[in-house]
């Protein structure tokens, strides 16, 4: 992708999960757009937009109409979300098919309508990438809460393959990893500075651990 803003049209998956630049995850296909979605990637070779959608108590996702999406009510989604590709996928034991998709920028959401599938397409703006600043001596907390994070036998494989040389990735592990709201994740992936990004998640942290104190 160019360091330049594109503006592109892609299908969208609404997840309850944020992911970063950078992060990987395994989802499974579960309905049938979903899996025109894959299919359709993997045929023309093109990304997915993976969009926060969250979940009722049930666990089913949010039903709504949000602004600027056209067509019947779909999951009320976040406005930005990440372009994401498929590096994988399989069958699984119960017959389901699952994908490993890989985050590779941020988008903005410009306007999202409904596909003759009954799926969700968006016009999407692609975000310059954040500027590539290499962590140091400073950031020795925070690359050590990772490295126990990535270390714990929750941790899926695919997030344990993550890379995190510059500020932004470090920044983007933790908010993939750490136990807190998808809403709260949001917030950060919403963040475009990533010294700004880890300065608040310090102080985030710092405030959990004076709260349980």
């Amino acid at each position: 992708m160019s360091s330049r803003d594109q503006e592109i049209e892609i299908g969208l998956l609404p997840v309850p999960a944020v992911l970063f630049p950078g992060g990987q995850l395994r989802l499974i296909a579960s309905k049938a757009y979903h899996q025109d979605l894959i299919r359709d990637c993997l045929r023309e070779g093109q990304g997915l937009g993976l969009v926060l959608a969250e979940k009722r108590a049930d666990g089913n996702l949010l039903f709504g109409q949000r602004a600027g999406t056209r067509g019947r009510s779909h999951p009320e989604i976040a406005t930005i979300g990440t372009y994401c590709q498929i590096t994988d996928f399989d069958q699984n034991e119960a017959g389901q098919l699952e994908v490993v998709i890989k985050a590779e920028q941020k988008l903005v959401i410009v306007d999202a309508f409904e596909a003759s599938n009954g799926g969700l397409r968006a016009e999407c703006r692609l975000l310059a990438p954040e500027p590539a600043i290499p962590i140091g001596p400073e950031d020795e907390l925070l690359i050590g809460i990772l490295e126990d994070l990535l270390a714990h036998p929750s941790i899926a494989k695919e997030a344990r393959q993550s890379t995190y040389a510059h500020a932004a990735e470090l920044g983007g592990r933790l908010v993939e990893l750490l136990p807190i709201k998808n809403s709260v994740r949001q917030r950060f992936l919403e963040i475009s500075d990533p010294l700004t990004r880890l300065t608040r998640i310090e102080k985030m942290l710092d405030q959990l651990q004076s709260e349980e104190g």
